[in-house]
């Protein structure tokens, strides 16, 4: 969103954390108040990072996965993701499925793609092959009272979006009191209570795009209230080996990067974590089975296919801006 578009009570305070570029929004009366509760969102990601990251090898994640067959205390925080991750891949039927991290690397994805030297260490790896993984969520084993995790030999866990979405989640929960609030954490956008006077957040399903730093083009603007809308997608985030395309959504069916007939899902959910668990879901699962389980479901989604073609669930009809308000 362009600040300079909408009411000087909008405050917004931009940041990267967690590989990504962040934003949240605020509307508030008080802007030295405002101020001081965005600073304190940045933090909450840059710790979150610190705790859930993969990709440092110091993080209480990290450290998790280090100690397979023995059970693990954990903070509250690794504790509540890990277990909300086990519970979506449970929703999803496997489709969503935190223990993907050796298939990922398989495929290339050892660094985060903030790291610039991602696309040369992608490029030149050999394409790995790692056997199917279904079902490996299920061997997670949670022990409630001791807060500790249980991870067999040969898994380990990538919380990624999840993660991302849970601490935006946390943002909102902070803000709410205060007043409206709008975490785009990149393209994934959980919104609190609509501003004064507007029907939700005014923002936009994009267009798939090859250029990640480039503007996207609007698929169509929709209103965002109380809720998250997530995107998963392939149209830019993949690389060649040895002659294949790699990206980095593994079907858990086979171990590799998903053969999908789809380059974005959008999926629209109460929680953040529901909206990025079933994202990706959609987007492995392939048009045809992801608009099955999504009407299932009751979700609103959008589907943009290979060639741009869009097809939308049934739900999303009360989310879609039909007029222009403002």
């Amino acid at each position: 969103m362009n600040a300079h578009t909408y009411p000087d009570t909008w405050h917004s305070h931009t940041f990267r954390a967690m590989g990504c570029q962040m934003s949240v929004w605020l509307e508030l009366k008080n802007e030295e108040t405002a101020a001081a509760l965005l600073t304190e969102a940045e933090q909450m990601f840059l710790r979150a990072e610190l705790c859930l990251s993969r990709f440092d090898a110091q993080s209480e994640l990290s450290q998790l996965n280090a100690n397979p067959g023995i059970w693990v205390p954990v903070s509250e925080m690794l504790w509540t993701v890990a277990v909300q991750a086990r519970q979506m891949a449970r929703e999803t039927n496997g489709l969503f499925d935190p223990t993907l991290l050796t298939a990922l690397e398989a495929a290339g994805y050892k660094t985060s793609f903030a790291d610039l030297s991602f696309w040369a260490k992608a490029l030149d790896a050999e394409m790995e092959t790692a056997v199917p993984q279904l079902g490996q969520w299920e061997a997670i084993q949670v022990h409630a009272e001791g807060r500790s995790l249980w991870l067999p030999e040969g898994i380990r866990l990538d919380l990624g979006g999840i993660a991302k979405g849970y601490v935006a989640q946390q943002v909102v929960n902070l803000l709410f009191d205060w007043g409206p609030c709008l975490v785009d954490a990149s393209g994934d956008l959980t919104a609190g209570e609509a501003p004064t006077g507007w029907p939700g957040w005014p923002v936009a399903v994009a267009k798939p795009s090859a250029n990640p730093l480039g503007e996207r083009e609007t698929q169509f603007p929709l209103w965002l209230v109380n809720g998250t809308m997530a995107t998963s997608g392939i149209d830019y985030r993949r690389w060649q080996q040895n002659g294949r395309t790699a990206h980095h959504l593994i079907d858990p069916r086979t171990g590799q990067p998903a053969q999908t007939d789809l380059l974005t899902a959008t999926v629209l959910a109460k929680t953040a974590v529901r909206a990025e668990a079933w994202a990706t879901a959609a987007l492995v699962a392939g048009k045809k089975l992801a608009h099955q389980l999504l009407a299932e479901k009751n979700l609103a989604a959008a589907l943009i296919g290979q060639h741009g073609e869009l097809s939308v669930t049934p739900a999303l009809a009360p989310f879609l801006e039909l007029e222009a308000i403002h």
